[in-house]
């Protein structure tokens, strides 16, 4: 384990292979578990057994590149997924995130880290003409959690990608219920209505209001939505802003990127915005983006 610590904030970030950083899914380099700020307010969580399908071993800030490059790949051979490795196909349905795996050659992946920062670089093995080379910077400063990345195509095929951070976000712990509020400022404005859900999931407890959206409940069971952001604020970044009435505690998300989508995604005590952003690189071009989470708490004595 990795840990990250100044006068604010305690920052966990699980190595390769450590659990929980040995999923097939999320992104091995910078795997942040856990985020403590002033020695008391914690704002990371599991993601829950409880599902409809079965857990992906998410916690946490963890990130993922969501393109599928099965195809192409029979049966017994090996086809790449970014940010975690080569991925020995066992069936004929293509790369399934919740699957687990039997047999994946990780991605090489050095690092190194001071008391404030970490260093992280995910060397290419090329797969199916696909190969990219990550480097990223995890670093801390006062209340703020800094991730710089950069992605360079290296493979001999263009890559196209979706990109973001799942943020499985629970406020000390809190069950979802009115207390939280999650606002989005660079969004358009939603209305009074509960938003529609997605892939399935029928019922909803995401009640937009204007440009935040609340919750009327705990519930056991997921709520999934997925926002266009064609007619929002689009600017070199995009925030939001999670909060807690009762803990009076608050996570900010500066994403600098041009999203894609706003996937809401949430669940018993957790909140997840996913600010999802397409990446399309030609062999030899690269690509760059910043997130920023701001921890904020009032004195609780």
């Amino acid at each position: 384990m990795i840990y990250l610590t100044n006068h604010r904030l305690r920052v966990e970030i699980a190595e390769p292979g450590e659990r929980p950083n040995d999923t097939f899914r999320f992104d091995r380099a910078g795997f942040i578990s856990n985020v403590i700020l002033d020695g008391d307010t914690h704002f990371c969580a599991n993601e829950p057994m409880n599902l409809r399908h079965l857990s992906s071993g998410g916690r946490g800030l963890c990130c993922e590149f969501s393109g599928d490059f099965s195809q192409g790949a029979a049966v017994g051979n090996y086809f790449p997924k970014l940010g975690v490795g080569l991925i020995k196909q066992d069936s004929v349905l293509g790369y399934q995130f919740e699957h687990k795996y039997e047999e994946v050659v990780p991605y090489p992946v050095t690092f190194s880290h001071t008391e404030t920062s970490a260093d992280f670089v995910t060397d290419a093995v090329p797969c199916l003409g696909i190969a990219a080379q990550v480097r990223k910077t995890i670093r801390i400063e006062d209340n703020h959690l800094i991730l710089e990345a950069t992605i360079t195509n290296v493979g001999e095929r263009e890559i196209v990608t979706e990109e973001y951070c799942h943020n499985f976000l629970s406020i000390d712990g809190m069950a979802i219920s009115p207390d939280y509020r999650l606002e989005l400022p660079d969004m358009y404005d939603l209305g009074d209505q509960r938003l529609e859900g997605f892939g399935g999931y029928d019922h909803n407890n995401f009640i937009a209001n204007g440009k935040a959206i609340t919750f009327d409940k705990c519930e056991t069971d997921v709520s999934l939505s997925v926002l266009s952001t064609e007619n929002a604020l689009l600017r070199d970044e995009f925030s939001w802003k999670l909060l807690h009435k009762g803990a009076k505690a608050s996570v900010t998300g500066t994403d600098s990127v041009t999203p894609t989508s706003l996937l809401l995604w949430a669940t018993d005590h957790i909140v997840s915005p996913e600010i999802i952003q397409t990446i399309s690189i030609q062999p030899g071009q690269s690509h760059s983006w910043t997130r920023k989470w701001t921890f904020e708490a009032e004195p609780r004595w």
